[in-house]
């Protein structure tokens, strides 16, 4: 599936953690701004969620960085 997504829409995995139930979330973007995010089940069935425009990367930051509590 990933392989599909770089090849028509040019979107390679930015993001992905994983769901309380197990499953994995990835966000897929690309360069254009569109994202797909897509979870997969332990047992490797894979689902796509939600698709959009403009991604933006932003900088992670920690709970306590002083721009989170303003």
């Amino acid at each position: 599936m990933l392989q599909s997504f770089q090849a028509n829409y040019g979107e390679v995995p930015v993001a992905r953690g994983l769901a309380t139930g197990g499953q994995m979330v990835e966000v897929l973007a690309n360069d254009k701004g569109t994202w797909t995010m897509l979870f997969t089940r332990p047992g490797g069935i894979s689902c796509m969620v939600l698709t959009g425009e403009a991604w933006q990367a932003v900088e992670p930051v920690t709970p306590a960085d002083p721009e989170i509590r303003q």
